[in-house]
């Protein structure tokens, strides 16, 4: 703020928002309150004098545009005005009705005309309004500024101090951080898509080498490796569809990544549902938690089920309960692969199911149940 007792003309200058409109403001009250207060005519004209002097200052030092409305026309503006608009007199700007201002639209859609009615009535309303709006310069451009309405009592009667503040070299670089993001969102894109392509040579080359092994046992390691990359795969794929590269969704995920299982096994008639919540993960999780099921799954449909029957069922039931994920999967059949879930078990599946936990800090239980082989994943969001 300024020194009310010695002017300081490049504090003036500086004056924050916040801190003009405060000053205005406190200019109009000083000047009520010395009309009100004070008896002595002799004082009160040369207190007056002094708050003239600080409020003209203000108005005329003042690198934003500062202008006096009463009764819907501009009756008073400084230099700054003049300077933001291009004209060369003050008389020529007060004699320009406001509608020639402003574009008969603003971006919007409202009528300039009606919409400002309704911005000064909100400012006389509530005493101090703030809003962007479109502006028109004297050679017929038109750029954009913030604009602060505040309602003040002058000389006995009301009027409208507006300030605007030209915002094109704001929006000029607003435009060009959303052009970054949208380049860099772009680039993001392509490398989901080239690293999905990368997955499916090495998916590829998998699958026709597991042609040529006669060996039953590393045929399917070989493929369950395929379907691990697969896994990792359609994550990529789908982080290059979808508009928000922040997460995807992680049940349109599952469905993807169950049909791709079971079609690759020779038990395609197996059933699955998915239900509960709608989730979306993040890269950070959907890859892990997906390679997670993927494990349980495939030794679902491997060990579970004797027979390739539409009597077999695998569910997943998702439960959202921010920032936690409960993830439930399950089969009816008869149960599998006693070593993957126990503690000193060296499969692969094993370590790759408690490495993947650990990694996004969760935890996988067993679930009891009557038939057929259930597991729990919990786990957090927020880190």
């Amino acid at each position: 703020m300024f020194n009310q007792d010695k002017l300081n003309i490049e504090d003036l200058m500086t004056l924050s928002k916040d801190e003009l409109v405060n000053s205005i403001q406190l200019y109009f009250k000083e000047q009520k309150n010395i009309r009100e207060q004070l008896k002595d005519k002799e004082s009160k004209l040369e207190l007056c004098k002094e708050n003239e002097i600080r409020y003209k200052s203000i108005f005329e030092l003042s690198s934003d545009a500062i202008l006096i409305i009463e009764k819907g026309r501009f009756v008073e503006c400084n230099q700054a005005v003049l300077n933001m608009l291009g004209y060369k007199t003050k008389d020529e700007f007060l004699n320009t009705h406001p509608s020639a201002l402003s574009p008969e639209k603003q971006p919007d859609g409202r009528y300039s005309f009606e919409k400002a009615e309704e911005m000064m009535n909100l400012a006389l309303e509530k005493g101090i309004h703030k809003f962007e709006w479109v502006h028109i310069r004297s050679n017929g451009e038109n750029f954009p500024v913030e604009v602060w309405l505040s309602a003040v009592e002058y000389g006995g009667r009301t009027v409208i101090n507006t300030i605007w503040r030209d915002l094109t070299e704001i929006k000029k670089k607003e435009e060009i951080i959303l052009k970054n993001i949208k380049e860099k969102e772009i680039l993001v894109k392509e490398i989901h898509h080239r690293v999905k392509n990368n997955f499916q040579i090495v998916s590829s080359l998998l699958n026709l080498q597991s042609e040529y092994i006669d060996d039953d046992k590393f045929q399917t390691l070989c493929m369950q490796c395929k379907n691990r990359i697969d896994s990792m795969c359609k994550i990529h794929e789908m982080m290059y569809g979808v508009e928000n590269l922040s997460s995807i969704s992680f049940t349109t995920y599952l469905n993807n990544l169950l049909e791709n299982i079971i079609l690759s096994s020779n038990k395609t008639l197996i059933e699955y549902s998915i239900t509960g919540d709608e989730v979306m993960l993040s890269i950070e999780f959907a890859i892990p938690v997906g390679l997670i099921i993927n494990e349980i799954i495939t030794n679902a449909v491997k060990y579970a089920f004797e027979t390739n029957s539409s009597e077999n069922r695998l569910y997943i039931k998702i439960k959202d309960t921010p920032p936690q994920k409960i993830i439930e999967i399950g089969d009816n059949g008869k149960g599998y692969d006693p070593e993957l879930f126990v503690e000193d078990s060296s499969t692969l599946g094993f370590q790759l199911i408690h490495s993947l936990i650990q990694q996004i800090d969760g935890t996988i239980t067993k679930i009891e149940d009557e038939k057929g082989t259930h597991y729990r994943i919990v786990f957090s969001t927020m880190k």
